[in-house]
C-alpha cells in the first residue's frame, strides 16, 4: 500500500491505480489523480477516469494496492 505522501506526490498526474480485490468493483483504475481529502481514518483519493472523464471516482487510500503514474 503507497504511503499518503506518495499518494499526495502524483495529484494532476495521471496514473494507474491497483486496488484492493474487497471492492467488488474494477480491479484497476487508469486517470487523472484530481485529488485527495484528509479524514479522520485516513486519505479519500479522487481520480477522473481516462475512459469516462466526466465521472470522478473516490478511493480511501487503504484500497489502493499500487499506483503509479503511466509513465512507469
Amino acid at each position: 500500500m503507497p504511503s499518503v505522501d506518495e499518494i499526495k506526490r502524483l495529484i494532476g498526474k495521471r496514473v494507474k491505480v491497483r486496488l484492493a480485490d474487497a471492492l467488488g468493483g474494477p480491479a484497476a483504475v487508469a486517470g487523472r489523480l484530481i485529488g485527495v481529502l484528509d479524514a479522520a481514518d485516513g486519505l479519500v483519493v479522487a481520480i477522473q477516469p481516462a475512459e469516462q472523464p466526466e465521472r470522478r471516482l473516490t478511493y480511501h487510500y487503504q484500497h489502493i494496492v499500487e499506483i503509479k503514474t503511466e509513465e512507469g
